[in-house]
């Protein structure tokens, strides 16, 4: 049976009112640092399987074109397609001494620019593991959907969100691998 195309913002299992609960729920999985690695890795998997989200990396910061860090992206040989996504920013983790504020995703949150990496390199070996460990303690790789300029869905991928810096908001997150 050959694999259906998706069109840019179209999930085949999912109605469009079931992509933001969906992302929630994934995301509670990923943030959750009591959570068994095999439970971890069963939330990776679904989120690939539901939004192909291993070949999607959102950046809205140093990792972005321009920023003093994108070289390390350089060897992807992807697609940038600019957009926004929505969070809210904060003077937050190593970033944030450099000019770059971190992130704490939100799906009503206001729109903040950002980029759309499209890479079927980011799903070789170890590509993930080399952001997490780039990004470090600080921030956890959690789905978000990415807006076009004009705020629609075109593509839900994987986003490095800000460990919050109070103990009474999301953000819990272990390494995400």
């Amino acid at each position: 049976m050959a694999r259906r195309s998706r069109e840019p913002g179209r999930h085949p299992l999912l109605l469009p009112d079931d992509i933001l609960p969906t992302i929630d729920a994934l995301n509670g999985m990923l943030r959750d640092k009591a959570l068994a690695s095999s439970q971890r890795s069963r939330a990776l998997r679904l989120s690939d399987a539901l939004f192909d989200a291993t070949g999607h990396l959102i950046v809205y910061g140093s990792l972005s074109p321009g920023g003093s860090n994108h070289a390390r992206l350089a060897h992807l040989d992807g697609t940038w397609s600019p957009g926004v996504v929505t969070g809210d920013l904060i003077p937050h983790g190593w970033g944030a001494s450099l000019g770059y504020p971190a992130m704490q995703w939100r799906s009503d949150g206001p729109r903040v620019p950002a980029w759309l990496l499209r890479a079927p390199g980011l799903a070789a070996e170890g590509e993930w593991e080399a952001l997490d460990q780039f990004e470090g303690e600080e921030y956890c790789r959690i789905l978000a959907p990415f807006l076009s300029l004009h705020g629609e869905i075109v593509a839900v991928g994987y986003l490095y969100e800000a460990l919050s810096p109070k103990l009474d908001e999301p953000g819990d997150c272990s390494r995400a691998s």
